[in-house]
């Protein structure tokens, strides 16, 4: 066994603190998302909480996933679409897939994704968000073994490209905060 030498620049270890710190910033879109499943499900007699619901949980998987993949990963999304489904007494896995999809999508076409405008960031959010209304109305046909109305899926659509710009600006002052930018 070679003798220990001693090393004068060590690489500072993190205090416990500053591990918690790290911790709650990858935590906190789950736990948003979290409490918005809770919120937007609960009886609180919101109108149109439950239209809203899917919208609002595609539009932040795609948010988180693009800007900040560590705070949204695989496997937070895949809890988030059960814990919807078993809240929203759909089948189970539908929508753990749909957030996967969107996750997915989001993540591979990231780099791509960060260099454009606004603009054009939200005409692909329209394009998935589309998809994934019209994927979850398919479903939703599947399990139930007969064709369903489809306006309630346009609807879902035009409510996930409606609301994605007040959800990107809420996400986006989230983001500096966990960042530590100072907000002007």
């Amino acid at each position: 066994m070679p003798p220990m030498q001693w090393d004068p620049s060590p690489e500072p270890q993190d205090t416990l603190g500053q591990r918690l710190d790290s911790a709650a910033r990858h935590l906190l879109p789950s736990f948003i998302a979290v409490l918005a499943i809770i919120v937007l499900s609960a009886p609180l007699g919101l109108p149109g909480a439950a239209e809203l619901l899917p919208p609002i949980m595609i539009g932040s998987v795609f948010f988180w996933s693009l800007w900040r993949p560590s705070g949204m990963p695989a496997l937070n999304v895949f809890i988030l679409g059960i814990f919807m489904d078993l809240i929203g007494f759909t089948p189970l896995g539908v929508s753990a897939f749909i957030l996967l999809l969107v996750h997915g999508l989001a993540s591979y076409t990231r780099f791509g994704l960060m260099r454009l405008n606004f603009l054009l960031v939200w005409g692909v959010f329209g394009l998935i968000g589309a998809a994934a209304s019209v994927l979850q109305w398919a479903l939703a046909c599947v399990f139930r073994l007969h064709a369903l109305d489809p306006a309630p899926a346009f609807f879902e659509a035009l409510l996930c490209i409606g609301i994605y710009p007040l959800l990107s600006a809420v996400s986006s002052w989230f983001l500096h905060i966990l960042d530590g930018k100072p907000t002007s």
